[in-house]
Order: C-alpha cells, then sequence, then structure tokens
C-alpha cells in the first residue's frame, strides 16, 4: 500500500491543515492500537489520489486530531472493493466505497462470492457517485469500444469493476484491451492515443475526466438503457444523470450508472471512536465541502441513505441523537 506524506498531500492543494497526513514507519500497520481510550493511530484510506474519496479521507484525518490530538494517521489512496477487504482484515479503520460493494461485501456476493465481510459497519454516506467514462470524439456508444483500448482503472477500484460488467453485458468484453492504471496516468495514456477511454466511478465533474478534457478531445459515454436495467438487477446500481454542462462541451443530460459513498469501518473498533469520527466529520462537514465540492452534498437527506448493513454502534449512536436515524 503506498503511503503519502504530508509534503505530497499540502502539495495537492486541497486547503487541509498542515499535519494530517503523519505516514508511519514501513511495516507499521493494521488496526488502530489503543492508549486508554484513544487511538494511537488510525488508517483511513479513500480512492485515487486527487479524488473526492482521498481528500475526503484526509478531512476526516484532519477532524480526527481536533478529537485526539496526539493520534497519528495514516492517509491513502485506494480502491472500493479494496478497502472493505482491508476494513474486514482491520488494517482500515474508515474505508471509501460505494453502498452496492457495501452491501455485496456484507453478503458475499459478486467480487466476494463465498467470502463475506460480516464485520463491516457503516458510518455515514456522503455524496452521490456517477460512473463516467470519457472517450475520443468518434467513439459514441460503448459499442465502439470493441477493438480498442481501455483504461478503466487498475485491480480493485470499482470503476474498473462497473466497466467490466458494462462491456460483458454488451457482449465486447472479449474485445476491448483493458490497460490497468490508477487515476493519475489516464489523461496522458489518453492523449497518448494508447487508450481509447478512459473510466471513473465518483463525484461530478471528476478531476480525471476534467484533466482529459482540458488537455484532449473527447466526451463522456451515454450508458444505454437496457444495459443500465441489467445492471442495477444485478448489482445494486442506481440509474442516474450527469447534468448538462458538467463536463467542457457537454450540452444534454448523460444518462449513466451510479450509487451511494458510504465510509465504512469494522465491528471491533470501539464504539465512542466510532462516535467521534461520526460526530467530528458531521459537526465539520464543512471542511468537507473545502476538500471537495462533491462533499456539499453531504447534508441530512444523504448522511444515512442507502445503507443496507448494520450501522456500526457508535454511529448509531450519534444519528440518533441528531434525529437522521
Amino acid at each position: 500500500m503506498q503511503k503519502v506524506g504530508r509534503r505530497e498531500f499540502l502539495k495537492m492543494g486541497s486547503g487541509l491543515a498542515a499535519g494530517v497526513a503523519v505516514v508511519l514507519p514501513a511495516g507499521f500497520g493494521g488496526g488502530a492500537r489503543a492508549s486508554g481510550s484513544s487511538p494511537e493511530y488510525l488508517t483511513m484510506v479513500g480512492g485515487g489520489q486527487g479524488g473526492a474519496w482521498y481528500l475526503g479521507a484526509a478531512a476526516i484525518a484532519e477532524m480526527s486530531k481536533k478529537t485526539w490530538p496526539d493520534v497519528s494517521t495514516t492517509v491513502t489512496p485506494g480502491g472500493g472493493i479494496a478497502n472493505l477487504k482491508g476494513v474486514g482484515a482491520k488494517k482500515i479503520e474508515v474505508g471509501f466505497a460505494f453502498a452496492m460493494d457495501v452491501t455485496a461485501a456484507y453478503k458475499g456476493m459478486l467480487k466476494f462470492e463465498g467470502k463475506p465481510v460480516k464485520n463491516l459497519r457503516a458510518l455515514m454516506s456522503t455524496n452521490g457517485a456517477y460512473l463516467s467514462t470519457v472517450a475520443k470524439p468518434d467513439i459514441k456508444t460503448y459499442a465502439d469500444l470493441a477493438g480498442k483500448s481501455a483504461a478503466p482503472g487498475r485491480a480493485g477500484m470499482t470503476g474498473l469493476a462497473s466497466f467490466e460488467r458494462i462491456v460483458s453485458q454488451m457482449g465486447i468484453a472479449d474485445d476491448v484491451k483493458i490497460v490497468n492504471t490508477g487515476y493519475g496516468e489516464m489523461s496522458s495514456l489518453f492523449q497518448d492515443n494508447v487508450v481509447q477511454s478512459a473510466t471513473v466511478i465518483g463525484s461530478i465533474p471528476h478531476p480525471v475526466v476534467d484533466e482529459i478534457l482540458s488537455v484532449s478531445e473527447g466526451h463522456v459515454l451515454p450508458v444505454d438503457d437496457a444495459v443500465a436495467n441489467a445492471l442495477v438487477d444485478a448489482f445494486n446500481y442506481e440509474k442516474v444523470t450527469i447534468p448538462a454542462g458538467t463536463f467542457k462541451g457537454q450540452d444534454a443530460d448523460i444518462p449513466t450508472i451510479g450509487s451511494v459513498t458510504q465510509v465504512t469501518t469494522y465491528a471491533e473498533l470501539p464504539d465512542e471512536w466510532a462516535y467521534n469520527i461520526v460526530k467530528a466529520t458531521w459537526e465539520g462537514r464543512q471542511r468537507m465541502i473545502q476538500a471537495h465540492k462533491a462533499y456539499g452534498e453531504f447534508g441530512e437527506e444523504i448522511a444515512v441513505k442507502g445503507v443496507r448493513i448494520p450501522f456500526h454502534p457508535g454511529a448509531e449512536q450519534y444519528w440518533k441523537e441528531v434525529g437522521l436515524l
């Protein structure tokens, strides 16, 4: 797992306070340690660098340090499916994922077939997530990707799984060459025509798509309604719409699929810690918005939306106290 230090994080221009991401020595990993009633360290894992999950995890780390000034926090990039496995193994205290994957992990379905993550617990939901596939101008639909190369993310990222499901549903999976890569390389690969499409799932406008369209010609592909319906039934997606004007050159609404971002932890985390993490995040949600504008959605309508697994008792207590459960 890549460790991201303070200097690198601050260069990203997130506006978060200094001293948030303190990188632990190599091999010093896995699971919070207790010092009295306070954690000694917490590991928080979001998504690709620069994305809403990564910046959201960093914001929660900052707010946690206000509750526990002596806690060391590690903030690292990740991917939804991999994050859930890490949470289940108690290597991650706060892991971001999509509601559809959270449900699948808890029930032992899909990527978690036969391996349910029964100690997975929900802390909160923060914002909507949208699948966005940007493609070269001559590619008008997903079907046109047959015989092309695509960069839908690396192993463990929900974008990759979602893209594979779409092309499989369309019967062209064997005809698309997938280049496994993280967010950081997608723009250059697209610009150099190594790949003819790139896929992300997350907030809109997604910074990766914005970056690609700032240097290359392209557009975001619509998901066919029949394909969307099949994926909703099979994988718990939601049918969503990317509003016109979201991306450069986009003059019409774009139908796609998506989910809700959820923040998870493991059942064994002390109730007080879960309570305080949720309390600090909710009361400091303006910091989340400062970290990434996607968290402008983090309000009463979404905070407990789409949760189909048990809440952590500490989180449940807090949400009941503020009247949202």
